[in-house]
Protein backbone atom coordinates (compact mmCIF):
# COMPACT_ATOMS: atom_id res chain seq x y z
CA UNK A 1 0.00 0.00 0.00
CA UNK A 2 1.33 3.47 -0.95
CA UNK A 3 0.77 6.31 1.45
CA UNK A 4 1.36 9.88 0.43
CA UNK A 5 1.72 12.95 2.55
CA UNK A 6 0.02 16.17 1.61
CA UNK A 7 2.08 19.15 2.57
CA UNK A 8 0.46 22.51 2.99
CA UNK A 9 2.26 25.39 1.39
CA UNK A 10 2.50 28.62 3.35
CA UNK A 11 0.15 31.28 2.09
CA UNK A 12 1.76 34.03 0.07
CA UNK A 13 1.32 37.67 1.03
CA UNK A 14 1.56 38.73 -2.59
CA UNK A 15 -1.39 40.51 -4.14
CA UNK A 16 -2.40 39.44 -7.63
CA UNK A 17 -3.57 42.26 -9.87
CA UNK A 18 -5.38 41.53 -13.10
CA UNK A 19 -4.14 43.24 -16.24
CA UNK A 20 -6.53 45.75 -17.75
CA UNK A 21 -8.54 44.33 -20.61
CA UNK A 22 -8.70 46.09 -23.95
CA UNK A 23 -12.12 47.42 -24.78
CA UNK A 24 -13.62 47.19 -28.23
CA UNK A 25 -12.91 50.91 -28.66
CA UNK A 26 -9.14 50.44 -28.29
CA UNK A 27 -8.78 47.40 -30.56
CA UNK A 28 -9.35 49.20 -33.88
CA UNK A 29 -6.62 51.69 -32.93
CA UNK A 30 -4.15 48.86 -32.36
CA UNK A 31 -4.96 47.27 -35.71
CA UNK A 32 -4.90 50.61 -37.48
CA UNK A 33 -1.41 51.23 -36.12
CA UNK A 34 -0.22 47.84 -37.37
CA UNK A 35 -1.70 48.56 -40.78
CA UNK A 36 -0.01 51.96 -40.84
CA UNK A 37 3.31 50.42 -39.80
CA UNK A 38 2.97 47.72 -42.47
CA UNK A 39 2.29 50.31 -45.17
CA UNK A 40 5.17 52.52 -44.01
CA UNK A 41 7.56 49.54 -43.87
CA UNK A 42 6.62 48.70 -47.45
CA UNK A 43 7.31 52.31 -48.51
CA UNK A 44 10.73 52.11 -46.84
CA UNK A 45 11.37 48.80 -48.61
CA UNK A 46 10.50 50.34 -51.99
CA UNK A 47 12.70 53.39 -51.31
CA UNK A 48 15.59 51.02 -50.58
CA UNK A 49 15.21 49.60 -54.08
CA UNK A 50 13.05 46.61 -53.09
CA UNK A 51 16.08 44.61 -52.01
CA UNK A 52 15.25 41.75 -49.62
CA UNK A 53 16.99 41.04 -46.34
CA UNK A 54 16.16 44.05 -44.17
CA UNK A 55 12.51 43.42 -43.39
CA UNK A 56 12.96 43.62 -39.62
CA UNK A 57 14.90 46.88 -39.85
CA UNK A 58 12.25 48.31 -42.20
CA UNK A 59 9.49 47.30 -39.78
CA UNK A 60 11.25 48.76 -36.74
CA UNK A 61 12.02 52.00 -38.56
CA UNK A 62 8.39 52.30 -39.69
CA UNK A 63 7.18 51.50 -36.18
CA UNK A 64 9.34 54.23 -34.68
CA UNK A 65 8.13 56.73 -37.27
CA UNK A 66 4.44 55.90 -36.82
CA UNK A 67 4.42 55.64 -33.03
CA UNK A 68 6.45 58.80 -32.38
CA UNK A 69 4.29 61.06 -34.57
Amino acid sequence: MIVSKIQKRPKSNKTVVAAPQASAATLPQVFASQDQIRERAFEIYKKRGSKPGNDMQDWLRAERQILTH
